[in-house]
């Protein structure tokens, strides 16, 4: 396997990527490599990450994003089949305050068994349901800032830039 031009020596993923470290592979092409994770939720816990190095899904090209959902729906079907799960959560953490604790963008495919529980269970039993006027509020909050980031060629150049940088 070729060195990864993107790699970040102290990202372990650059690392597998890089063929340093020793996976299972699931899947691999020149964008992509899918292989199992060792610390597994469940049997069959996949880690699916694109091969160039970002630091999150906020500076993953678009492109790369939805080759990324892309290859996950074609392993879904055979994970699935393999584990005799019936149920296979997606999960990408992006940013320490949201659990991520490798800064190298990827998706986690947990199957899931019947019966068994998923730490990650929304909705929250114990939370607040806002109101219809809280909800609207903050959709609109979000559709103004998410077309300002859009608009602002500012941002999109240093987020680029962070995102290879990390």
């Amino acid at each position: 396997m070729a060195s990864n031009p993107n790699e970040n020596p102290t990202c372990v993923f650059c690392r597998i990527i890089g063929g340093d470290e020793m996976v299972s592979i699931i899947h691999e092409d020149d964008d992509i490599i899918a292989f199992l994770d060792i610390q597994p939720l469940h049997p069959g816990h996949v880690l699916l990450v694109p091969k160039a190095h970002y630091k999150n899904l906020f500076y993953v090209p678009e492109e790369l994003a939805a080759r990324t959902f892309a290859v996950a729906r074609r392993i879904l079907p055979g994970l699935r089949k393999a584990t005799g799960c019936r149920a296979v959560n997606l999960f990408s953490a992006n940013g320490a305050d949201g659990g991520q604790d490798v800064f190298h963008f990827h998706v986690h495919l947990i199957p899931v068994p019947e019966g068994a529980p998923f730490p990650l269970q929304l909705p929250d039993p114990g939370a607040e349901v806002p109101s219809r006027s809280q909800l609207d509020v903050m959709a609109t909050h979000i559709n103004r800032c998410v077309h300002d980031e859009l608009t602002s060629p500012e941002s999109e150049a240093e987020e680029q830039a962070a995102g290879a940088a990390a």
